[in-house]
């Protein structure tokens, strides 16, 4: 049997995202205090999304003004072996050791990372008050706009990162500034009206430190409910039919029942929507009922995109 090579395309622009008004309220909070906005709930659910579509929202508010913001988030995945200088800047002193050039540069060997790129893009490239970091690997490569501009910064799954992570940078983040150690440069915000807002993203696997948390504003993302599901389906496949209601309204109570009977692990909201689009981009989410489907192979091995454990297969297939 031959294997097909097509790829099912779904809609993931970003302007697209269904934020409720309670969390497009918190976005609007942490940017009129200038602390960060804190989003947990559970993987799935849109935490990271966000970010893509609060700067997509920004950046065509401000097209074309002063500090406008940029169209996509600066993003820092962050990982159990985290510190506090990753969100700003790398070092690679091992490749810096290795060179046998007496007359390479340090700053060859340092690039700025996230949050150092959204302070030094409140500046521009162009400004004297960057000039020294203009012999930075990725600023030399153009990571840097020539003007001042505005930036969104996506912390993601800040709770992964060691327990001290999130305090030391309680100093960094309030002031907007940071030292690069190996070129004794101190690198701070410009006085302009160039905006820096921060979304991190938990899961919730670990508590974070009371301290960190004062200086931040918090929202949990609930899992949506069938209504807020059909709303986000329609968005995603594109499709603007009420006649198909009905059909995606039968696949969210058949996803909700599995969600129900998973107990190893529960599936997400982006695998409702993979597993959605995939039974319209195949014909199996027709107008009339759910179970036009049923049967079919395919519709079968799609249950493989929802149930991700062994034990919870069984349960299912009891």
């Amino acid at each position: 049997m031959a294997i097909l090579l097509d790829k099912i395309i779904m809609n993931n622009r970003p302007i697209d995202y269904v934020a409720d008004d309670k969390l497009i309220k918190a976005v609007e909070i942490s940017i009129a205090l200038g602390k960060p906005l804190l989003v947990s709930g559970e993987p799935g659910t849109g935490k990271t999304k966000l970010a893509d579509y609060v700067a997509a929202q920004l950046h065509l508010q401000t097209k074309g003004q002063p500090n406008a913001f940029l169209p996509d988030p600066l993003i820092f995945n962050t990982k159990s072996t985290s510190v506090s200088t990753d969100l700003f800047y790398f070092y690679d002193a091992v490749s810096h050791f290795r060179s046998q050039h007496a007359d390479v540069q340090t700053e060859q060997f340092i690039e700025l990372a996230p949050l150092g790129l959204a302070i030094a893009q409140t500046h521009g490239a162009d400004a004297d008050a960057v000039k020294s970091l203009r012999g930075i690997r990725n600023v030399r490569e153009g990571a840097l706009l020539p003007e001042p501009a505005s930036s969104v910064v996506l912390i993601d799954e800040v709770d992964k990162a060691p327990r001290e992570f999130p305090n030391d940078l309680l100093n960094e983040m309030e002031n907007y500034q940071f030292t690069i150690r190996e070129l004794n440069k101190l690198v701070r915000r410009a006085k302009n009206d160039a905006n820096i807002i921060v979304i991190l993203t938990s899961n919730s696997e670990k508590n974070l430190p009371n301290a960190f948390l004062r200086r931040c504003v918090f929202y949990h993302i609930e899992f949506p409910d069938k209504s807020k599901l059909l709303e986000i389906a329609r968005k995603r496949l594109t499709i603007d039919d009420p006649l198909y209601d009905k059909a995606i309204e039968n696949a969210i109570d058949r996803f909700n029942e599995i969600r129900q009977k998973a107990m190893n692990k529960k599936p997400s909201t982006s695998e409702f929507l993979d597993w959605i689009n995939l039974l319209k981009a195949n014909n199996l989410l027709q107008t009339g009922p759910y179970s036009t489907g049923a049967g079919n192979p395919l519709m079968d091995a799609s249950m493989g995109v929802l149930i991700k454990n062994f034990d919870d297969q069984k349960i299912l297939n009891t």
